[in-house]
C-alpha cells in the first residue's frame, strides 16, 4: 500500500495513538516496588516496576483484559479478568514471589469481582452473582490454601461490594448500591456476617471511597451526604459519630491515608482537572502538589513505610504514567506516560448556555489547520460520568485529521455537584439532548466552524444521546456515530444484565410506572426524522446494552431507506477493549466521515 494513501495515513495514525501504552491503577508490592496495569500488549495486563531503577516485569500475559488489581505491601496480588469483553470477571491470586497465578474462581457464566485484600495478604473479599444473577453476595476466600474454599459473608440485597478489610482482618467495609448515585456503607463482621450501617441517611449519599484508619478505630469516607459536593468525613466506629474534615466547592475524588495515620493525600476534581493536596489528618493547612502536570489522577496509594505516595495520572497530551510524591511534595516519574511523534492538543475549557440558562461545561479541542473546521460533538456515557481532560486517543485522532472536537458534559454528568447530576432524570431526559442543541448553536456562532459539517458521536448512554440528537434535532447533523448505544429504553431495560436493571430504571424510569416516558424518549420510535447517515458499532458479548439495540435501529433505518453502516465485533462486549478492534472500528469511522464530508 502506498504510504501517501489516505487509508494508510488513517491506519498509521490510529495505530500510533492506540499504541500509546497507559499505565494505571498503581499500588505497592513493597517499599521499593509497584504493581500496575499497562496495555502495551493490546489489552491491560499486570506489570511490576522497581521505583529506583525503573526496571519493569510483566506478571500476566493472557490475551484477555485485566479489569481489577489489588495488592498488599507484603507482595500478594489479586486480579480479575474477563473473556471477550463480557465483564464476567474471574479472580486470580499471585502469592508473594510467585509468577504462577492461582485461579480462585471458576464460574465463567457469573461475575466475580475482587474488592479487598486483608493486610496479611491472605484473605480475598469479593462479590459474585453466582447464586442469583440479579444480586451480588459478599464472599471471602483464603487464597493461600491448597484448594480455595469460598465462604459466604453476606447475602445480597441488591449490589454489594466489599471495599476494605480492617487491620485485624475481622471486619469488612461493604458498599451497598441502591442506585448509581446512592449507596449505604456497612460494617460487616466476617465471622458472624452481622452488619451495621455506618452512614444512615434519607435522601441520597454517594461513597466513592471508604477505608479503615490504620488503628481500625474509625473509617475515612468520601461522601456527599447532606451536601452538594463530595467531601472527606471521619466516622468513629464505636460511637458512630461523623465529622466532616474537608469540604470544598468541588468534588474530592481520591483519598489516601498514610500508614502512620497522621497524613493524608486527596485529589480535588476541579472542572475536570485533578488537583493533589497533602494535609495532616486534621484537614488543616493543605499543601498543593504543584509539580504534577495538569491532568487526571486515576489512583493513589501510600507505600507501606508511608514515605511515598504512588499516583497514576494522565494529561491531555500523554497517556497515563506513574509518579511518586514524597511527604514534602517532591515528584518523581517512575513509569513515563507515552507521547506521540506529532504534537497533540490540549483543550480549552468552555461553557455554553442551554435553553433554560444552565451553563454547560465542555472541552474544546482545535486542530492546527486552516479554519473553518468540521466538528465532532462528543457525548460521554453514563450518564453518571464525566468527560475529563485526560489522554483520549480517539479525540486526538480526530483533531489530527483536521476536526475540532467539542467534548461535552451535558446535564446529568457527575463532577459538577449533586444537583447538576439530577437535571436529566426520567421525565427530564430530553433536556440533556437539548443541551446538544445549545452546543450546536454555540458552534454555529463561531467563524472557525463549518456549520454544514457537524457530527455527533457517543458510546453507551452517549450512543443514546447520539441517536436522540439525530431524531430531535435532525437539521443540525451531517452524520452520527453510535457505539453500543440505547435505541429503545423498554427493550434495553428488559434485556440488560439483571444485576443492572434496578439501577438503570432508577435513572431512566421504571418500565411499569414510566413506560409512556420511556417510549417517548426512545429514538427507535422517531427513526423517520433521521436525515444524517449513521454508523453503528457494537460488541456481540455486550452485557450492558445488548446487541439487539443496534440491530433494531439498523433494521428500522434500512426499512425507511436511510443510510446506516454497522460493524459488530464477535470478541467484544460493551465497547472495544482490544487495540486491533479499536483500529478497525475507528478507521472505518474516519473513512465513513471522509466519504460524507470530504477531507477535514
Amino acid at each position: 500500500m502506498a504510504t501517501n494513501s489516505p487509508t494508510f495515513a488513517i491506519e498509521q495514525r490510529l495505530d500510533e495513538l492506540f499504541s500509546m501504552a497507559a499505565s494505571t491503577a498503581p499500588t505497592w508490592l513493597n517499599d521499593h516496588e509497584l504493581v500496575f496495569l499497562n496495555d502495551k500488549t493490546g489489552t491491560p495486563q499486570v506489570f511490576a516496576v522497581d521505583i529506583a531503577t525503573g526496571e519493569q516485569r510483566q506478571l500476566t500475559d493472557g490475551g484477555e483484559r485485566v479489569l481489577s488489581l489489588i495488592a498488599r505491601g507484603n507482595g500478594a496480588i489479586v486480579f480479575g479478568d474477563d473473556t471477550g469483553g463480557n465483564e464476567r470477571q474471574q479472580i486470580s491470586y499471585l502469592a508473594p514471589g510467585s509468577d504462577q497465578p492461582k485461579r480462585l474462581t471458576r464460574q465463567p457464566d457469573s461475575i466475580h469481582e475482587p474488592g479487598a485484600l486483608s493486610p496479611d495478604g491472605k484473605l480475598v473479599a469479593y462479590r459474585t452473582n453466582a447464586r442469583d444473577e440479579a444480586l451480588f453476595d459478599v464472599m471471602v476466600v483464603d487464597a493461600t490454601g491448597g484448594k480455595p474454599a469460598p465462604r459466604l459473608v453476606m447475602e445480597g440485597e441488591g449490589q454489594l461490594m466489599p471495599i476494605d478489610v480492617s487491620p485485624d482482618g475481622a471486619r469488612l467495609l461493604v458498599r451497598r448500591m441502591n442506585t448509581n448515585l446512592d449507596c449505604d456503607l456497612l460494617l460487616v463482621d466476617i465471622a458472624s456476617g452481622e452488619s451495621k450501617s455506618l452512614l444512615p441517611h434519607r435522601g441520597e449519599a454517594w461513597v466513592p471511597y471508604a477505608g479503615f484508619s490504620p488503628d481500625g478505630a474509625s473509617v475515612w469516607v468520601l461522601t456527599n451526604l447532606g451536601r452538594n459536593w463530595i467531601g472527606i468525613d471521619r466516622i468513629t466506629i464505636e460511637s458512630g459519630e461523623r465529622t466532616t474534615v474537608v469540604q470544598q466547592e468541588w468534588d474530592i475524588e481520591q483519598l489516601a491515608i498514610a500508614p502512620d495515620g497522621r497524613m493524608m493525600a486527596y485529589a480535588l476534581n476541579q472542572d475536570g482537572y485533578s488537583h493533589l493536596f497533602l494535609v495532616p489528618v486534621s484537614g488543616h493547612n493543605p499543601r498543593p502538589v504543584s509539580r504534577l502536570s495538569r491532568g487526571v489522577i486515576d489512583r493513589m496509594a501510600w507505600s507501606p513505610d508511608g514515605t511515598k505516595l504512588a499516583v497514576g495520572m494522565t494529561t491531555p497530551t500523554a497517556s497515563s504514567g506513574i509518579f511518586t510524591v514524597d511527604r514534602h511534595g517532591e515528584v518523581s516519574e517512575v513509569v513515563p506516560g507515552t507521547t506521540a511523534s506529532f504534537e497533540l492538543t490540549a483543550p480549552e475549557t468552555i461553557r455554553f448556555t442551554s435553553f433554560d440558562g444552565h451553563r454547560i461545561p465542555a472541552f474544546w479541542f482545535t486542530p492546527d489547520s486552516a479554519a473553518p473546521w468540521p466538528v465532532v460533538v462528543d457525548v460521554h456515557g453514563g450518564p453518571e460520568s464525566q468527560r475529563r481532560p485526560g489522554f483520549t486517543p480517539l479525540t486526538q485522532f480526530f483533531v489530527s485529521l483536521g476536526y475540532a472536537v467539542l467534548s461535552t458534559n451535558v446535564r446529568g454528568s457527575t463532577g459538577y455537584g449533586k444537583d447538576y447530576s439530577h437535571l436529566d432524570d426520567i421525565e427530564k431526559r430530553l433536556d440533556s439532548v437539548a443541551d446538544l442543541d445549545a452546543a450546536v448553536k454555540w458552534l454555529k456562532e463561531r467563524r472557525d466552524v463549518d456549520a454544514n459539517r457537524i457530527v455527533v458521536m457517543g458510546q453507551s448512554y452517549g450512543g443514546f444521546m447520539t441517536l436522540a440528537a439525530l431524531v430531535e434535532y435532525p437539521e443540525h447533523w451531517a452524520a452520527g456515530v453510535d457505539v453500543v448505544g440505547i435505541a429503545n429504553f423498554v427493550t434495553f431495560l428488559d434485556r440488560t444484565g439483571p444485576w443492572r436493571r434496578k439501577h438503570r430504571a432508577a435513572e431512566y424510569g421504571d418500565p411499569d410506572r414510566h413506560r409512556a416516558i420511556l417510549e417517548r424518549i426512545s429514538p427507535i420510535h422517531k427513526v423517520d426524522r433521521i436525515r444524517a447517515p449513521l454508523m453503528v458499532i457494537h460488541g456481540r458479548n455486550d452485557p450492558r446494552v445488548p446487541l439487539y439495540e443496534t440491530e433494531q435501529m439498523v433494521e428500522a433505518i434500512n426499512g425507511r431507506g436511510g443510510v446506516v453502516e454497522m460493524i459488530v465485533f464477535d470478541d467484544e462486549g460493551h465497547g472495544m477493549s482490544k487495540r486491533k478492534n479499536k483500529i478497525t472500528a475507528y478507521g472505518a469511522v474516519a473513512r465513513f466521515l471522509q466519504n460524507l464530508l470530504g477531507d477535514a
